[in-house]
């Protein structure tokens, strides 16, 4: 009998230059409440200590296949938290949805966001 295996969460990576912090969320499978719960004290705690530097984000979606419930609310308590705390955030993604999405939360926001099919350009718009 085969065992399926739901892989899902968010992985992070932060890095800081001088006076500026690099953030990469690369988010993968469906997730799920416990996932918000791991890793937003992470993204909490660089925003806390990143005062006066100019922060960006690079989020990549593409093995991204949505929320449980109780994570989609999570991710709206969270995106709200965050629409005033980067200065650029670049999406990668592959599904309409992502691209309208970033769109209509780009007014929304302090920084800049913006939608990219490939990561490559969306690492040049963010270092420029």
């Amino acid at each position: 009998m085969a065992v399926k295996i739901e892989e899902h969460g968010v992985s992070v990576a932060i890095k800081r230059q001088k006076k500026r912090l690099f953030m990469e969320m690369r988010l993968f499978g469906k997730l799920t409440h416990e996932d918000y719960k791991v890793f937003v004290p992470l993204v909490d705690k660089a925003f806390r200590e990143a005062k006066g530097l100019e922060v960006d984000i690079l989020v990549d979606m593409r093995d991204f296949r949505g929320w449980k419930p109780r994570a989609a609310w999570d991710d709206m308590v969270f995106g709200m938290k965050l629409r005033k705390a980067f200065d650029k955030m670049a999406v990668v993604g592959d599904k309409k949805w992502e691209e309208v999405s970033v769109r209509m939360m780009s007014h929304l926001v302090k920084g800049k966001m913006k939608f990219f099919k490939n990561r490559r350009r969306a690492l040049e718009w963010l270092l420029k």
